[in-house]
This record gives C-alpha cells, structure tokens and sequence, in this order.
C-alpha cells in the first residue's frame, strides 16, 4: 500500500485535452520541426489548453476492449484501474492529426491521393474502438485562395474527404511558406480543441449508456469507477463544474459499498484520490466552504475504519497523506488569492497531518517491538503494489473479489511484511519534521505565536526521539527564550527538563550546565529534591564527574563515551562555559549600584553589590568580579575570600567597593559592564551578569514569590556615575559697559583671582560665544572666531591675573558669552584638574538708523532720477545707542551708472551725535544714460565707535562700520527742462523780474500753449497766454515782471503748459500729467515778500542785510 499512499503523478497533473500529431518528420524536415515548434511553443496561457504528443505513423496504440453487451454476469476486480488515467493523458489521443505534403496541383496527385487515404484508414484501424477524432492537414508551399475561385481545390478535397470517409470540417489546408504561420497553427488549435471537446464529450455518453446495464448489488465498484471516469472526461473537456459534479457523485457510490478488513485499504485509497478531485475542484470553482465541509466529512467516515489491528500504521499514514494532501490544496487557493483566517487557514491541516505521523511512528514502533526475530529477518512475500492493476488492492491477493480474506495467515503475514519495511526502510522522522514546518510557516504567516511554539517543541521532542540530539538543542533556544519572556514556567520547566536529556545523550557539558542551572533556580516547577540532584549533578561536572543518566534515558554507552571524551579534552582550571544570567532565570540575582550619581574627583567612588541565592542547598563561589568600562578598576573591585562568598538558600549578602577615580576619567561616566562569579574545582565555570542587574525576567506575572519577598526590590540600582572635575575655587570678575552695540568691537576686561590654598597651573580661560554670528577675539579687531583661548603657566594663590578680550556681535539681541577656567592644582601627591564655569547675558542693541532719500537740488524729493540732470541724495543717520557715538565718515558706494560729484570730505567726519540726534550726509550725482530703467543706486558705509572709550587698558579701539543698501530707483529721461531766474525774496510794490529758460532736449519738434494766470499776490507783465515752438537742443525764453501786492510766503501767479489740440503729430505730443509733473518739478510755487519800512527815511532793516 505504501506505493499508493502518495497521490499518483497522472492524478495530480491538470488534465489537457491530448492532441497527437504524426506524419511531421522532424529529424530530417525543418519545415515539419517549425511546425512542432509553434504547436509546442511555452507560451500558452492565452491558447486553448492543450496537450500535443508527436506519434510516428508506424505507433501501436493501445487495443480497446471489445464492448460488454451486458453486465449481467460480470463481476468487477477492483475500483479505479491503475493505469486508465495515464492512458487517456499520454497515450490515447482526443484527437489524432495527419500531417502529409500534398499540392492541389500536384502532378502525381492520384498517386499521393491514394497514399494519403491508405494512410487515414491504418490509423482508423489502430484506433478502432477508441472515440478519437481523425483530422488531415495538408501542408503546401503556395498560399490559398479563396474557395469560390478555385474550383480545382475545391473539387479535389471534396474527393480526398470522400475517400478518406473524412467530414468536410476535419480537411484542413496549412500554407508552410507564409509568414503569418503563427496565424494559421493558433486556428488549427482552435479547431482541434472543439473536436477534442467533441471527441471526449461522446466518451463520457458511452460510459453513462452502461448505467441502465449495472445493479447496486454486484457492481457498486462500477458506479464509483462510471462516475469516476464521466468527472475525469469532463475535465479534459475543461468543464469544470461537470467534472466536480460526477466526481462528488462517485465519492457518494462509494460511501454506499460495504466495507470490510478485505477491501477497506482500496476504498480508502480510492476515496483519498476522489476526494482530492473534489477538494481542487471545489477551491477551483470558489468554493473553499464546501471543499472544507466534505473534507471533514470524508475524515469523519474514514477515522475509526482501521481494518486488521496489524495495519494501525497504516491508517494513521493514510490520516496524515489526507491531511497533509488538503493543507497542500487549501495552501495554493491561498496563494491564488482565496482568504484565510486565523482560524481556519492550512497550517490546522498541516498540524494534524504531523499528529497522525507522529502516530503513525508510534504505532510501527509498536507493532514492531511484539514482532518475533523470525518475522523481521523473512523476506517480502510479494512485489510492489505498483505492479497491481487496481489502486490500493493489496500485492498477496491481487484481484480478489471475495470480502473477507481467504488466508489469514497470508494476510498477517503481507501486514508483517509492510511493518517490518515501514520501520526499517522509512525515514518517518523526515515525514514529522517536514509536517511540522509546514504546519509552522502557516501558524507564522497568521500571525498565531503560541501555535508556532507548540509546533516547534513538537518538532524538537521529535529530533529528540530519533537521536537527532542537535538539532533538537538549536530548536529550543529560541523556545527558552520565548517561555521565559512570557513566564510559562511550567513548559519552560519541561523544555529544560528536554534540552537537559539531549546535553547528557549528546555529550555537551556546557549545554548540560546552563540547563542544570536554571532548573535550579526559584521559578521551575521542581521539587526541592529534585533541585538539589540535579544541582549535585551540575557541581559533579566541575569535578569531572559524568552526571547520571536521566530517568527516562537508561544507560547509555555511546553516551558514556562522549562523556569520558569531553572530559580528557578539558585541562585542569579550564573554563566549562559562561552563562549570562540576564538570559535565564538563575539560581543567583544579582543588583550592583553606585551609592551616587556623581562623585568629585577628589573623593573616593563607592559602589555596592547586593547578591541573593535561591539555590536548593548551600553553595561557595571561588570568586567575585565587578567589571567597570575602565579595566584599571578590577583589583579594587574583587571578592577573593570564598568564605565571604558561601551562601545558604534564599540567603541575601551585600558587598561594598571603594576606589579613586583614574585622572583620565575625569568628567566622563562609569559604567557597570557586568558581575561575575567563578565556581570552580578541576574545572571552572562563570556566572555572568550583563549590566548591573539580572532582573531580566520578573515574576509579577506567575504564582511565584514576587520581587518584594526576595528583599531586592527596594534597591534602585544606578549602573552608572559621573566623575565630576574637582570643584574649582577661582572667582572671574567681568568688566564691561553694556549693552553691546551691533558690529561694534565690545571689550570686556577680565579679572581672575586664585582662591585656592595652593598655586594652580595650567590655567587655560575659553571664551566662547553662543551662536555662530558672534566673534570674539584677544586683540581689538573687526573679526575673530567663536571662540578664543587665553593661557597662563602659574597662578600663585591668592594673587590675580588679568585678561582683556574683545567681542563683536552681528544681531541684536540677547546673546551668552561662556568663560570657562581650567586649570591644574597639585595636592595630596595627586593632580586633579578643576573647571570653573560663567556665562554672561550680554544684550546688543542697533547703534544708528539711516535713511536715504533722493531729492533734487532744491532739495524737493524726487521719485525719479531725471536723466542728465543733477540731483542729491541724503542720509540721514540716527543714533539709536544710549551712548554718544564718533562718527569718522560715510562713504558712499555708488552704481556705475551713476556719476559722483566729488564735494570734499565727508560732512560727518569727526561728528560727535548725542543719543537720538540726527546728521545728514550729501552726495550729488547724476545720471547719463538715456534709458528708462530700475537700478540699484548703490550703498553707503558708515565708520563710528564709541565716544566715551576710544582706549581701554592700552588698547586703541578701531571703528566700527555698518553698511545700508541705498534705495532702487527708476530713472526718467526728461522730456523738458526748466529753468527759472528768480530773486531769493521780493518786496511788497516793488517789481521784480522773472525768466523762465525751457529747453527741448529730445530729437524731435516741441510745441506748447503757454498761461501765465494771475493772482491776488502779485500783478505781473509778459505774455500772459502764447504758443511756443522749441526744436531740438533748443531754447525758448519768457520774461516776466513781477509786482508783489502782499508780504508773506505768498504764492506766485501758476504756471501752466500745455499741448495744443492742434498738433497733428501724436509722437510730438505730450501728456498733460507729464507737464503738469514737469512745472511743478521746477517752476517754484511761493516766495518769501518782504514788508517794506513804515518809517520814512529808515532804511529796511532786511534789504540792507
């Protein structure tokens, strides 16, 4: 049966309609072999499925039976014949193509005519009996044409087909030279895909005309195999709700045979094979609820049907093939997009298909222990079940009708021949392990540890029984760890119980002594005599002692001797192995604190480890180690004394540790790395605690005696410290006059006194500023760096030194200035070195404002700068600071595109401006360039410094400069120019004159309509309205007489021009706004008049000035 166990190949494949091809000759015609090529080409998934064999014209297939013409007095051997599935995919086509050469015209067309129809009825004849479909397909070099058109092709294939006995539609014509090939092969495929359809179709309605022939009582087989076929027709034809519908049908006249001992092995296997075209139907079709309702139903009806007690394993093999077959289905819908979930997803089925073969070992193991010697040496009675005709029938009664065996002996002795097979020659571990790891990749993908843990200590029991001791010991690491993390004590005690029994059995002392340690520990569940053998056992290990065999083990030799060889390979004093305690839950817990966060570093550090032992009896470590970051600690931080290292169970002991901090760590931490005990006698073994505490693994979450019992949990422990620099006894004193002026050079005068009891060296002071805008320096300079460094070799106690340096800050606004003193003082035989730390909050504020503004030189401000005309501009500086400030001078930066009129020095050279007083700065410039456009007119510097301090301690401060951007403006080439001759101031009734200068700089002819209008101010002679006419670069000149009427800044008669309506040209004629913006550019609006004397003879006091 084992050969029938796993599911035939034929069974498994996806059944494709069988094309088979003959006459292409492939070997000698490359035509044929592109031919075969197309047809057999990989890509297929858009094709109809397809299976194409090449057969040779001289092939022999298999002969048909000759029909039955009645069922009365036939008795059925079997259910499912072995080799009818293969058949029909490999060897029986669906249809059967002939492939011949042959032109319409060809000229021995009667001679090939003839062979080609010889041809036809051979195959005929070596199918007969069979439902196969014949089709012809001629090959021709020249292309075809239509039927209406050639008529000799037309009337020669109606001829070949009649006497070929062919239908019209199984003639089929293929170009061979044509370039569309691929064309022509994809139709062919399509043609002989609905003959195959056809072909199989009339098949399965020759299986089904023999049902009215069949009784229940003696042909209950021939249901089960009639519907088993219909289903396997079906789905050659690709129909797939058929095909599971007689399936389901066949599986149902199954479950209606009577079963006994005698054939219970062939309906169970039948039924495994039929069900499993039910279950990959089902998942096809989209229906997992039902493929996973008939799957427990088929294993409900199947469970308890064992048959001979003999054959138990292979039951439980048969239990694990099915479930293991449905896990592997339900897995490939998953990966075809069918949803799972964490409830019902393939790794149920793959777990229980583990189960079944774990009882499928445990009952071989059995069966074969009760064997006699004279069983197990008698060779196998029979051949392999795969030479049988029937599935599943048994090899000693092959073909066998009778329900009940005839020969008892024969049977038990079949049976005991597969028993002995099956524990001799089967590799039954493999099997477990491989259920299992499929079982654990689905538990993992749905996301269900504990399941995946279970399994896995499943899988290691397994290497465990087949002596497969290190595997099983790779497996439980991980477990351990996962046990403990979630405080299951009671599996974590019986994992180490297991990996305890592998050490021994494998030989592994170090394994063997870390499982044996934490079996001794508070948390397993272990009785306190079973903790003290098993802590002796450990103990005997550093003596050189072979621990005993476990309970369960018995001796063991070859143990034995894995033993005695480990032991030779260790020297005296040799180190067993290091258990780090933070991963187990030891017998040991350990906490070590420092008694501080921080210590100077004149005092001494102190540090504390407190130690409880829960072991089951009294132990003496040889040694205690505390390891700092810095190795140079470790002789001052050591038990040597094993009498202070004996302890009694849940005995707590508590040890203290003094030492002076190393100069190098001076402001760094000390950290705890670990603690460690030494147990030691022939060889040595270390406890190790990662860190300053072993607490890895509380127990707040199990029944176990919490943290507070165990009398460490009110210590906090501090796994590191901080060697603070000796506390410096300096004072700095700061000399300065805030607050700080932007970009100024700011000095600040240091004082540092010594006011320690001895002389310090080495005195190094670092100023460093805040952010990176800021500079500081120790000479009076526009620049520096972040930070400066100021040395002195000696400071005598009590005595002083000084320091001047020199700050500059580009923001306002707060900023921090650090002062930070080191130095190096001698005392008690030791250097120590101290630091001494200020900070200074210094605030810097903006030291002027400046404004420009351009305006014309009458000092009217100006939004444009004309072009060719002069104009000035003005910098008004503001001081913001509260301190006077020194203004050495302004320098103007100017655009190339404006022109500088030198006026001598500055005006602001040597000014000294008061807090809020304002000065001008003056800059006439023009600009030449005729084009309109926006320029940036340049920057202007200023140079000041403080007024009150131009030296501080010797040091000449420089001036500081700040820079403003000048406004942009845009230029504006003039259209006219205007000048007006006008006195400074008049006086009342007495005339003056005014000329008024209008000049056309432009290319191109002015005219304009001149008004002079009058007011109550003045009265006045000239032309009053006129029309002028200016060319080019030319002039035009009014004169006017002026006569005052009021004293006073009176307004004088306006001016206006204007362009005439009459101007044809529209280039020459100019926009009212723009003349309107000209006048009063530069024609003045008012005039100082001056009263004249009211005395007679007095002379007017303002005239004579």
């Amino acid at each position: 049966m084992s050969s029938d166990l796993e599911l035939p190949a034929e069974l498994m494949s996806r059944p494709l309609a069988l094309v088979g091809l003959t006459g292409l000759h492939v070997e000698t015609n490359q035509t044929h072999l592109l031919i075969w090529n197309s047809f057999t080409s990989s890509n297929r998934n858009e094709r109809p499925p397809l299976n194409f064999i090449l057969f040779g014209v001289n092939h022999t297939f298999p002969v048909a039976k000759p029909d039955r013409t009645s069922y009365e007095w036939y008795i059925p051997k079997g259910i499912l014949k072995r080799k009818w599935m293969s058949k029909h995919l490999n060897q029986i086509p669906g249809v059967l193509v002939l492939f011949y050469d042959l032109e319409w015209d060809d000229p021995a067309w009667k001679a090939k005519h003839a062979e080609c129809a010889h041809l036809i009825q051979t195959i005929r004849m070596k199918l007969m009996g069979r439902g196969t479909k014949l089709c012809l397909v001629l090959l021709q070099n020249s292309p075809p044409l239509p039927s209406s058109e050639d008529i000799l092709a037309a009337d020669r294939a109606a001829a070949l087909c009649q006497v070929c006995e062919l239908p019209p539609k199984s003639l089929f014509v293929l170009p061979c030279r044509s370039d569309h090939l691929q064309g022509y092969i994809l139709r062919l495929e399509s043609a002989f895909y609905e003959l195959c359809q056809s072909s199989y179709h009339l098949s399965s309605r020759a299986v089904r005309s023999h049902r009215d022939q069949l009784n229940r009582t003696n042909h209950g087989y021939l249901f089960v195999r009639h519907q088993f076929k219909i289903g396997f027709y079906h789905e050659l034809k690709q129909d797939v709700a058929m095909a599971h519908k007689h399936y389901s049908q066949s599986y149902a006249h199954l479950l209606e045979l009577r079963i006994t001992d005698a054939n219970v092995t062939e309906v169970k296997i039948v039924s495994g094979y039929i069900g499993y075209k039910v279950w990959r139907l089902s998942f096809l079709l989209n229906l997992p609820r039902e493929a996973i309702a008939h799957f427990r139903s088929h294993m409900d009806f199947f469970r308890l049907r064992v048959g001979n007690p003999l054959s138990k394993f292979e039951h439980h093999a048969w239990l694990a093939v099915q479930f293991s077959t449905f896990g592997r289905l339900f897995e490939d819908a998953i990966e075809l997009g069918l949803p799972a979930i964490q409830t019902q997803h393939p790794g149920f089925f793959y777990q229980q298909a583990a189960q079944q073969a774990i009882q499928r070992k445990k009952a071989c193991y059995q069966d074969y222990a009760a064997l006699d010697q004279t069983a197990i040496q008698t060779p196998l009675p029979f051949d392999e079940s795969s030479q049988l005709e029937f599935y599943g029938q048994r090899p000693w009664r092959p073909n066998r009708l009778s329900l009940e065996p005839s020969d008892m002996k024969a049977e038990n002795d079949g049976i005991t021949a597969l028993l002995v097979r099956e524990r001799l020659q089967v590799d039954l571990t493999a099997m477990i392990v491989g259920a299992l790891t499929n079982a654990v990749n689905q538990f993992k993908n749905h996301r269900s540890p504990r399941m995946k843990q279970y399994l896995l200590v499943q899988m290691a029991e397994e290497y465990c029984r087949s002596e497969n001791y290190a595997e099983a010991l790779t497996l439980l690491e991980p477990l351990l760890w996962d046990y403990r993390k979630d405080f299951w004590w009671m599996p974590l005690t019986s994992l180490l119980q297991l990996g305890l029994r592998c050490a021994y059995l494998s030989g592994r002392p170090a394994e063997y002594f870390t499982y044996a340690v934490e079996l001794c520990s508070r948390v397993t569940v272990k009785s306190q005599e079973e903790k003290a053998q098993i802590f002796d056992n450990f103990v005997g290990i550093l003596q050189k002692k072979m621990p005993p065999s476990p309970l369960d083990s018995g001796e063991n030799p070859a143990a034995t001797q894995l033993w005695a060889d480990q032991f030779a390979n260790f020297a005296k004093g040799a180190s067993i192995t290091t258990i780090v305690t933070n991963t187990i839950s030891s017998f040991v817990e350990v906490k070590a604190t420092f008694t501080q966060k921080q210590f100077a570093a004149e005092d001494a550090v102190e540090l504390e480890v407190h130690v409880i032992y829960t072991g089951p009896i009294p132990i003496k470590f040889s040694s205690l180690h505390v390891a700092l970051n810095n190795s140079a600690y470790l002789p001052f931080c050591q038990v040597a004394n094993s009498d202070e290292l004996e302890f009694e169970p849940n005995q707590i002991r508590h040890y203290e540790f003094e030492f002076v901090a190393q100069p190098q760590d001076i402001g760094a931490e000390l950290q705890i790395v670990s603690v460690t005990f030494e147990m030691s006698h022939e060889l040595v073994a270390y406890l190790r605690c990662e860190g300053s505490s072993s607490e890895e693994f509380g127990s707040f979450r199990s029944e176990f005696p919490s943290a507070i019992d165990k009398g460490l949990a009110g210590i906090f422990v501090l796994n590191t410290t901080e060697i603070l620099p000796r506390t410096a006894n300096v004072e700095l004193i700061l000399h300065h006059e805030a607050p700080a002026l932007r970009g100024e050079c700011y000095p600040i005068h240091l004082e540092l006194f010594n006011r320690e009891t001895e002389d310090i060296v080495n005195v190094t002071l670092t100023v460093t500023t805040s952010s990176s805008i800021g500079r500081v320096h120790d000479q009076p300079k526009i620049d520096g760096n972040v930070s400066v460094q100021l040395k002195n070799e000696k400071l005598v106690a009590g005595q002083m030194c000084q320091w001047n340096v020199f700050a500059q800050m580009e923001q306002p606004g707060k900023h921090s200035i650090t002062f930070q003193v080191n130095y190096e003082i001698n005392s008690d035989s030791c250097t120590y070195k101290s630091q001494y730390v200020k900070t200074l909050e210094l605030e810097t504020v903006q030291p002027v404002e400046c404004e420009a503004q351009f305006q014309t030189l009458q000092f009217q401000p100006l939004r444009q700068i004309p072009v060719g005309e002069q104009c000035v501009a003005v910098m008004t500086v503001t001081n913001l600071s509260p301190f006077p400030l020194q203004l050495e001078q302004g320098v103007w930066k100017l655009d190339a595109l404006l022109t500088n009129h030198p006026m001598g020095n500055s005006q602001l050279a040597g000014l000294i401006l008061q807090k809020g007083e304002k000065a001008n700065d003056v800059a006439v410039l023009s600009f030449s360039n005729g084009d309109n456009r926006q320029i940036r007119t340049g920057s202007y510097t200023l140079k000041w410094k403080r007024s009150n301090h131009s030296k501080a301690e010797g040091y000449k401060i420089p001036y500081s400069a700040s820079s403003f951007d000048l406004p942009e403006m845009e230029t504006w080439s003039v259209p006219l120019r205007i000048h007006v001759t006008l006195p400074a101031h008049g006086y009342v009734r007495e005339s003056m004159n005014m000329a008024i200068v209008i000049h056309n700089p432009g290319p191109s002819y002015i005219e304009l309509d001149v008004y002079m209008s009058s007011n109550d101010a003045f009265m006045f002679a000239g032309n009053k309205q006129i029309k002028i006419q200016i060319y080019p670069e030319d002039d035009y000149e009014l004169k006017y007489n002026l006569y005052p009427l009021l004293s006073g800044f009176v307004a004088l008669p306006p001016l206006q021009l204007k362009t005439p309506t009459s101007t044809i040209d529209p280039v020459t004629a100019m926009d009212q706004s723009v003349l309107d913006e000209l006048v009063s550019r530069y024609v003045p609006t008012h005039i100082y008049v001056l009263p004249q004397a009211k005395e007679k003879g007095k002379t007017n006091l303002l005239r004579s000035e």
